[in-house]
């Protein structure tokens, strides 16, 4: 077992379960065999996933019984309101020993602490079974992606300035550029599921260093200025306005969730202009080289004062698993665990079936993040449909040097392939990484608001005394 990283805590969603809520949340699919002999059987239930194809048969899961000698029954579970879940298992007599977390069924810091301190959980309450796999531990946290293609058919350049973004957004406005003859183009599109799909988010930090997740305090030796009350951060948010006012960013950007974003970005009318994440995959579906190949990242755009940043984000590890205090078989589902957490499963739990998806390299060429090389992967696994992993659900812990050392594997539209350049290209815009401010969700929320009103123009962002109203209550928090 590891010692827990911690990270951004997220607020424990409240929740109410009834008795039909409680049948209908365990209603799941086995998929796995009775043990065998006397090879003892762990019943596990993890979260459903459109990207593996079939536990009975996956290859990870063999791999998993042949080197622990255990049976494995997983159970599907195929919702994603974890702790209305978790509160349902606990309640039941269902025979399950440990859950698995990942993609959209997570666990937050919260809940597991309470479920610990109650005693339902056989884990002490400071440490767990975390995935610390899915991507680089920092990096930038927002990446700007343009049509391309767009930008081509109107003879545009790629813009450096914020002033040049408004230009290219007026175009893709005014000029069809998707050739269908209808005003139907989205300029800039966003979503505030993760602030990592606003775009206004990734716009203030060209005028100001600009860090939501931690209260839009500076970092390092700047960790306790608050720089959401200062000149420039209210002269990135009346660009914002700018934008707004002149129907270049919709209001949808603020009221739809990523499902929505994702599937307009993936449409095949060809609608968006632009739009920001952290990753590209996280919207642009698996499989889709044409969609993958009209956006190009663009560097962030300089302000009014020549200076721009990126968002740099720490990646601290998820809760990849957790030990049911009622399981009769601890010391099995410990030695499962402790397995999937060496680096020999979990680049099985990253890349796939070794000397067929991935191999060892050389060392002689350069990762696509710019490092040496460690990694070869000839297979793309990650996000589309196979039977080699779990896609990222469970515990695992790749190694930061093969995470780093993934050599491109001459696919264009390989997902981490894109990723890494964009990488590369915003490395020289973020801050150097220091201490940060101590997160104040209250705070955030109070900016949030203020903000969304600014832009949206339900308050005058130039009204000096509008503006003075939203500075003093900032002070409440301090």
């Amino acid at each position: 077992m590891r010692d827990r990283r911690r990270g951004n805590e997220r607020a424990v969603r409240p929740f109410s379960v009834t008795l039909f809520c409680v049948l209908f949340v365990l209603c799941v699919i086995p998929c796995g065999c009775a043990g065998k002999g006397e090879r003892k059987t762990l019943h596990i239930a993890m979260p459903y996933s459109d990207y593996v194809q079939d536990p009975e048969t996956n290859y990870y899961i063999g791999w998993l019984k042949e080197k622990t000698g255990l049976e494995l029954e997983i159970t599907l579970i195929r919702q994603s309101r974890c702790e209305e879940y978790m509160e349902a298992l606990f309640s039941s007599d269902a025979e399950v020993d440990l859950v698995f977390f990942g993609e959209d069924f997570r666990l937050s810091d919260a809940a597991y602490r309470q479920y610990a301190e109650e005693g339902k959980l056989l884990s002490g309450a400071d440490e767990y079974y975390f995935n610390d796999g899915g991507g680089r531990s920092d990096g930038a946290g927002q990446v700007l992606w343009i049509n391309y293609n767009w930008l081509t058919k109107l003879n545009l350049q790629i813009p450096q300035t914020t002033a040049e973004l408004k230009r290219v957004l007026e175009a893709f406005r005014d000029l069809d550029p998707n050739g269908n003859g209808i005003r139907d183009e989205i300029p800039i599109v966003g979503s505030t599921e993760e602030y990592a799909f606003l775009p206004t988010e990734f716009l203030l930090n060209s005028f100001v260093y600009n860090d939501p997740y931690h209260s839009r305090y500076g970092i390092g030796e700047r960790k306790d200025l608050l720089m959401a009350e200062t000149d420039a951060f209210r002269e990135g948010v009346r660009f914002c306005n700018g934008l707004y006012e002149e129907g270049l960013l919709e209001e949808r950007s603020f009221l739809e969730r990523r499902a929505q974003m994702t599937e307009l970005i993936n449409s095949p009318e060809d609608v968006v202009g632009a739009f920001t994440t952290a990753s590209i995959s996280d919207v642009i579906y698996p499989g889709n080289p044409e969609v993958l190949a009209r956006f190009v990242h663009v560097a962030p755009p300089a302000g009014a004062s020549g200076k721009c940043y990126a968002l740099y984000t720490r990646h601290d590890p998820d809760i990849g698993a957790v030990i049911l205090a009622s399981s009769h078989h601890a010391q099995e589902a410990k030695l499962l665990l402790d397995t999937m957490m060496t680096p020999e499963a979990s680049l099985i739990a990253r890349y796939g079936e070794q000397g067929v998806d991935w191999d060892y390299s050389d060392g002689r060429d350069v990762s696509v993040y710019g490092g040496t090389s460690t990694i070869v992967c000839r297979n793309y696994t990650r996000n589309v449909p196979q039977n080699k992993h779990l896609n990222g659900i469970g515990p695992m812990s790749v190694p930061e040097e093969y995470i780093e050392g993934v050599i491109w594997n001459g696919v264009n539209s390989d997902a981490e392939y894109i990723d890494g350049r964009a990488q590369a290209t915003y490395r020289s815009y973020l801050p150097e990484p220091g201490e940060f401010h101590e997160a104040d969700e209250t705070l955030s929320a109070y900016i949030d608001g203020w903000v969304y009103d600014f832009i949206t123009g339900k308050k005058e962002i130039g009204d000096e005394s509008v503006w003075e109203e939203y500075r003093s209550g900032l002070t409440g928090y301090r």
